[in-house]
């Protein structure tokens, strides 16, 4: 087994950690775009409605420039998938600590530039270049942590947005008795709809703090995703350490 195998362990008491510290970072990061440039940057749902109506009220610079920022997600998104399913698919080991250690240099460029005024006054509204560019910033974030661990559990998780999440949380709630199963499976599905389910508030309470927190200190909030992402860095190689332990084992007793 190879080592990115750690992470596709859904339920493991660590990983389980890992998301719900990803989906409150996630929150946090857009709670903190919304309130510095009036645009959710973890989900790109809204952008194509936002950029239709630019074009037919005429402002197409500002629709073209829309057009950025799920772009940017997805460049970020390409970024992950270079260091880690690239990697996977040559049978090579998957670059974690790469992805993860630029999503954290990258938060903290943010604070640091936005207290030095890079990106203007905080909640000012999108309409200068300086704006964009922090929205960019945050997108392409957002596209590299949601790809950086959808790459390393095969799709399973994804803690950017919550739509893909709820949609299947409201689903196994009425499928899971009728499943044609044995009861360990119902089991298993019974705690991933917990997992989604706490992923979910994680969510929420990164929101909701990050409301409190940004509202207060501006720019200076975006420390907390910023110090957050040193963490998720530490428990990714925790886990990775932990399965390395785990597969040394059997041949030590051997």
């Amino acid at each position: 087994m190879a080592r990115v195998d750690a992470f596709k362990k859904i339920l493991l008491k660590e990983n389980v950690f890992l998301w719900i510290l990803l989906a409150f970072q996630a929150g946090f990061i857009n709670a903190g775009g919304f309130l510095a440039c009036h645009r959710f940057v973890s989900h790109v749902t809204g952008y194509g409605t936002q950029v239709g109506l630019k074009f037919s009220d005429g402002s197409f610079w500002v629709a073209l420039e829309m057009i950025l920022a799920p772009l940017s997600f997805i460049l970020g998104a390409s970024f992950s998938a270079y260091l880690i399913d690239r990697r996977i698919f040559q049978g090579k080991e998957p670059r974690v600590r790469t992805s993860l250690v630029t999503q954290s240099a990258l938060l903290f460029i943010v604070f640091v530039f936005g207290e030095a005024g890079f990106f203007g006054e905080f909640g000012e509204p999108l309409v200068l270049q300086r704006d964009f560019e922090l929205l960019f910033t945050l997108c392409f974030i957002c596209g590299m942590q949601n790809a950086t661990f959808t790459c390393l559990t095969n799709g399973q998780i994804r803690t950017t947005h919550m739509t893909g999440l709820s949609t299947d949380l409201g689903m196994n709630l009425v499928r899971i008795p009728y499943l044609p199963v044995d009861e360990q499976e119902k089991k298993y599905q019974k705690q991933m709809n917990w997992l989604r389910f706490y992923t979910f508030m994680s969510f929420m309470l990164g929101s909701a703090i990050a409301a409190i927190v940004f509202d207060r200190i501006g720019y200076h909030g975006f420390i907390v995703p910023a110090l957050s992402s040193l963490v998720v860095l530490f428990q990714a190689l925790k886990v990775l350490a932990l399965f390395d332990q785990e597969k040394e084992s059997p041949q030590k007793t051997s």
